[in-house]
């Protein structure tokens, strides 16, 4: 994923690099002239009488001088990306380092609730049998009376089961370490 968004960026600037028009001093016109085809750079005069030469306002040079120029134009543009793909991609590293925290520190959250919830489960599953087997042994003489705390004891206990259950959270999928 990572690579295709970096793909897609490089492609994105170079085709704005070059769709980019050219300013006016880097104009240009080729010229058949005595020494073979050259390049004016700049604004190219036709000649006005029939002989006459026309006249470049700019300078002129040949086609592999062209290449050359035009090459290192396009290394420079090239540089300005990497400069600007790297930096993309140093930030992305530190968003990924960021994130590997968060969701290490949301399991760490996760776990520590669930194990809260189940210590406050037992603590008052304990409490709640405690309190109801020291009740008074002549309180429970009674069967009627006793019928009914041990059906309030097992409503309790299941409010406390069911208020403060262990419920299996969803994992977060762990993240591979940036490359």
């Amino acid at each position: 994923m990572k690579t295709l968004f970096c793909v897609t960026l490089f492609w994105s600037l170079f085709f704005l690099a070059t769709a980019k028009t050219a300013p006016a001093e880097e104009e240009y016109s080729f010229v058949m002239t005595l020494e073979g085809p050259q390049v004016c750079l700049g604004r190219w005069i036709p000649p006005t009488a029939v002989g006459a030469s026309g006249v470049c306002e700019g300078q002129m040079i040949t086609l592999p001088q062209l290449t050359a120029i035009s090459a290192r134009q396009s290394v420079e543009r090239l540089d300005k990306m990497i400069v600007a793909l790297s930096s993309i991609e140093q930030k992305m590293d530190v968003n990924n380092g960021l994130l590997g925290q968060l969701i290490d520190e949301t399991v760490k959250s996760r776990s520590s609730t669930e194990q809260q919830g189940k210590e406050v489960s037992e603590f008052l599953r304990e409490t709640i049998t405690q309190r109801f087997d020291a009740l008074p042994k002549g309180l429970l003489v009674n069967r009627y009376v006793m019928q009914e705390l041990t059906r309030l004891k097992e409503d309790l206990l299941k409010d406390v089961d069911m208020h403060y259950a262990t419920q299996q959270t969803p994992r977060i999928p762990q993240t591979p370490p940036a490359q």
